[in-house]
């Protein structure tokens, strides 16, 4: 009955699919290009990308004449595309791989050939409000009431310190003000998957105090079937809690306080044992024995002040942030009642950041501040006999406790020297000093500093209005780190101490406008090389142990463009294409894995979409949209023997919307493409941890809004 009800649901949004395109084409066909046809605010594409207005190079610049490659998704784009998490912006952001991970805590996350590392640091800062994210646990989040979402690429060192090794994520939301406005979004979909979000903003006080709160739940069964246990793996049931409260006294006088706090049970380690071969076969189900979980409490909070000065704005910003996760996961992951793993782990950091801001207009603007971060980490990993195991078990325990105290002082200057030019420099200072320990293990405490300068230079050339060319050259830098004592050293190759990590990028690129700004083209040309590229592995046996090793030297040489044509109001078309081809050019000394593709990040990325928002009357317009997205070649171990061929997915949304409110029909994955999300290569001998991507899926999407838009 439930397959018979899927493939109605399918099958009637099929046919209006179909039956709305029709239309759509015999509109175009029989309306002149030039017809006057109002435009659609808050629908599709239609903010235009010469007005979007982005943040991520700590000014205030539009999308178009800001000199880096930046790609942009806005709140009309995350609503017509259905992007409510960072997932979802890869799927639209060709140059970006976010993907669950082994865990929420742990997501897979790689951008221009460099990816993420378990338990280790990101290749990109992630930033909320302009709050930099201190750790991974807290960055797996859905976007709720956001403004956009910019993904600046490239080493940003000089901007955002360590971690920006190769970009920035920033995420901005919706600021409470005078207006009073409440909105919600639910949405279910297969899997007896059911999210709703609800958020009120006003003021408490006019003109000085204002207010905003949203909260989100999500309870959701699964698709992935567990076929010991009868029952689906990547189940969630999780809410989230998030507040803001702003503080005006004086208009050169603002506060903001923001807390978010963070509770569910969700599945985890769902991962599928496979030999090479079959990696692609995806006929197959789970076989864990045992209930894979990860019990999470996450916490965080800032408060930022923001003072204008005779000089310029002061900005402070003072962050707490905690996660605690429980992992209880399969050790063997398979039907036998053999170990499992109980795995508490903590993160917890405070951090303060003050900078000064040169007042705008001038022809030399600058920026100089300090920042300071304090964090401990605990990773306690208990082995033990499964209550129902028959024969005996080896158990063990290791307990790692880490921390690190890290502070970097930076600056920014540019310079408009005339004839459209404009120079830009700035230079950042990091010093990390770590400490860890086995603390079930005497003797095993070690400390260690990692240091870097990080500069970046940008030439910028406003040839005329709608047309900007930039060259630039920036440095990032990923901090060292340790691998527990209790890894055997000699044995795998890896060291108790892995050096830090050192990016350099030379990139040009270019940004246009034409026909009245209906065709946007975006390019980029770059090239970006790696001292001590992180990778991580893990392996199960009778001792199990994960380490990081490095990679000497590798490069990457990429070419990326974004392509938007909105031939009428109501139509828009687009494009981006991203390619990352890496090389490994020298692991250890010798010809090992020379001339291979760095692990875990796309060879290519392709994303197209078409987007039709009809006016049918003064109160209510449609929505139409499909959306294409190729993940290119991947790799997932250095030998390059575990990789997996492109997949190209295909998604569509049906809707209509009001000025109050909007119903959308959506189908994701509409082919069934099956890919893994995430590969632990190796994992136990010649056998891989494979973890697949969901398969097709429908629903429906409720939004609302009162007050305010």
């Amino acid at each position: 009955m439930r397959g018979e009800i899927r493939l109605t649901i399918r099958a009637a949004m099929l046919v209006a699919l179909s039956t709305t395109a029709l239309s759509a084409a015999h509109a175009q066909i029989t309306s002149a290009p030039g017809a006057d046809v109002p435009p659609l605010a808050a629908i599709g594409d239609s903010q235009n990308s010469g007005d979007i207005v982005v943040t991520a190079l700590r000014s205030t610049d539009r999308l178009q004449t800001a000199p880096a490659a930046i790609s942009v998704v806005t709140a009309d784009t995350a609503k017509a595309a259905g992007v409510a998490s960072l997932a979802d912006v890869s799927k639209v952001v060709p140059a970006l791989r976010f993907e669950t991970g082994i865990r929420p805590g742990v997501p897979t996350i790689a951008i221009r050939g460099i990816a993420a590392i378990q338990q280790g640091e990101a290749p990109v800062s992630i930033l909320i409000d302009g709050v930099q994210v201190p750790f991974l646990s807290i960055a797996n989040m859905d976007l709720l009431d956001i403004t956009d979402v910019e993904l600046l690429k490239g080493p940003q060192g000089a901007l955002y310190g360590r971690g920006a090794i190769a970009g920035a994520l920033v995420i901005n939301t919706r600021q409470p003000d005078n207006d009073f406005r409440a909105s919600g979004r639910f949405t279910a979909q297969e899997g007896a998957d059911y999210k709703g979000i609800l958020t009120v903003s006003g003021p408490l006080i006019e003109d000085r105090l204002y207010a905003k709160i949203t909260g989100s739940y999500q309870n959701r069964r699964g698709l992935l079937y567990n076929s010991t246990r009868h029952d689906y793996s990547d189940f969630v049931d999780s809410g989230t809690l998030d507040g803001e409260i702003v503080y005006q006294p004086t208009p050169s006088t603002r506060l903001a306080l923001s807390a978010m706090y963070t509770r569910g049970t969700v599945g985890s380690n769902y991962l599928e044992l496979t030999t090479i071969a079959g990696l692609t076969d995806f006929s197959t189900s789970l076989k864990q024995n045992f209930w894979n979980r990860d019990l999470r409490r996450l916490f965080r909070t800032s408060l930022t002040l923001d003072q204008d000065t005779p000089i310029g704005t002061l900005t402070v910003i003072g962050q707490y942030a905690r996660a605690r996760d429980y992992v209880i996961t399969d050790i063997d992951y398979t039907q036998a009642a053999g170990r499992y793993n109980y795995n508490p782990e903590l993160d917890d950091a405070k951090s303060i950041d003050a900078r000064l801001t040169s007042k705008p207009g001038s022809r030399f603007q600058w920026m100089f501040g300090a920042a300071y971060q304090d964090r401990y980490t605990e990773n306690n990993i208990n082995l033990l006999a499964d209550p129902a195991a028959t024969t005996p078990q080896i158990t063990g325990i290791t307990y790692q406790t880490d921390t690190s105290k890290s502070y970097g002082v930076y600056g920014r200057a540019s310079y408009d020297i005339g004839a459209g030019f404009t120079v830009i420099g700035a230079l950042r200072y990091d010093r990390d000093k770590k400490y860890d320990v086995l603390t079930n293990v005497p003797g095993t405490g070690l400390t260690s500093p990692f240091t870097a300068w990080q500069p970046s230079a940008t030439l910028k050339w406003q040839a005329q209005k709608d047309l900007m060319f930039y060259a630039t050259f920036g440095q990032g830098f990923r901090s060292g780190g340790f691998n527990a004592a209790s890894v055997p050293f000699d044995l795998v190759g890896a060291q108790r101490v892995y050096p830090k990590e050192i990016s350099r990028n030379y990139e040009a690129g270019f940004k246009a406008q034409f026909a009245d700004h209906r065709i946007t083209l975006n390019a980029d040309v770059y090239r970006t090389d790696y001292d001590n590229a992180q990778f991580q592995r893990t392996i199960i046996g009778a001792t199990s142990f994960r380490f990081i090793t490095s990679i000497r030297k590798a490069h990457v040489n990429g070419i990326e463009a974004d392509l938007t044509i909105k031939p009428v109001d109501d139509v828009t078309l687009g494009g981006s294409y991203s390619l990352s081809a890496s090389r490994i050019d020298d692991f250890n000394g010798t010809s090992l894995y020379v001339g291979n593709p760095m692990p875990n990040a796309f060879h290519d990325n392709e994303t197209a979409y078409f987007s039709y928002a009809p006016r049918f009357d003064d109160t209510y317009h449609g929505l139409l949209r499909f959306d294409m997205n190729r993940r290119g070649y991947i790799s997932y171990n250095l030998s390059n023997n575990v990789n997996f061929q492109p997949a190209t997915t295909f998604n569509a949304r049906l809707g209509i919307e009001s000025e109050r409110w909007s119903v959308d029909v959506f189908w994701n994955n509409i082919t069934n493409k099956r890919y893994p999300e995430f590969v632990f290569p190796d994992f136990m001998g010649t056998i891989q941890g494979r973890l697949a991507n969901q398969p097709s899926r429908a629903g429906i999407e409720l939004n609302f809004n009162f007050g305010a838009r």
